[in-house]
This record gives structure tokens, C-alpha cells and sequence, in this order.
């Protein structure tokens, strides 16, 4: 079997932006998400980091959310949440939504 056949959570696969540090407080990195689900993400970008490393990653309609890297290889690296979130709200485009006046959007909860 292949790793991903034993995964818990589903994946989506997406194209992306956000931002990596490698420290709670350090410089951010930019990084392209390839895929997410609620336990975790892979990233691509210019950052080096190793498996085991501690990393925070910016995530639309979340926030900030610490991870550990899973495995990494080139430019790219699994990083597996500390905690689940909702990976349909980091997908979910809330702004620039055009409503109509009074209607209002819900996103999936956890």
C-alpha cells in the first residue's frame, strides 16, 4: 500500500499562497500549498527545513496554525498540523464575495 492509502483525512488538491515561518516570530517565507486537508499540507517554496523541524504556517480564514514537518524533499515538505482545522475554510474564498444585501455566507464548521 501506498502512504497516502493509510491517510486519516482526505486531501484536496489546490494551488494556493500563503505564508511559512520558521519561527512563531521570524520572517515569513511564501510558500505555493499543493494540497491541504484538516490534519495537514504540503508546501512548496524557497525555505530549507527537516523533517521533525517545528514551522507555522499562515492560513486564509484560520490563522496562523503550527505544524510539524513530516518530510521534505527539494523545495517542497508535508507539514502536519498540531491541531485539525477546516480545510474547506482555507479554500473558501470569503472576501470579495458579491452578495446580494442581506444574504449571508456560512462556512463548514470543524
Amino acid at each position: 500500500m501506498r502512504e497516502q492509502d493509510h491517510r486519516k483525512h482526505d486531501r484536496d488538491s489546490l494551488f494556493l499562497v500563503a505564508e511559512l515561518r520558521l519561527e512563531l516570530d521570524g520572517a515569513p517565507y511564501g510558500v505555493k500549498l499543493r494540497n491541504i486537508s484538516d490534519a495537514g499540507v504540503m508546501a512548496e517554496g524557497s525555505m530549507r527545513v527537516s523533517r521533525g523541524q517545528q514551522v507555522y504556517v499562515e492560513l486564509h480564514n484560520v490563522g496562523s496554525v503550527a505544524g510539524t514537518v513530516a518530510w521534505a524533499a527539494g523545495n517542497r515538505c508535508g507539514i502536519a498540523f498540531d491541531r485539525t482545522i477546516n480545510a474547506a475554510a482555507v479554500r473558501y474564498p470569503v472576501e470579495d464575495v458579491d452578495l446580494p444585501e442581506g444574504q449571508r455566507v456560512s462556512l463548514p464548521r470543524d
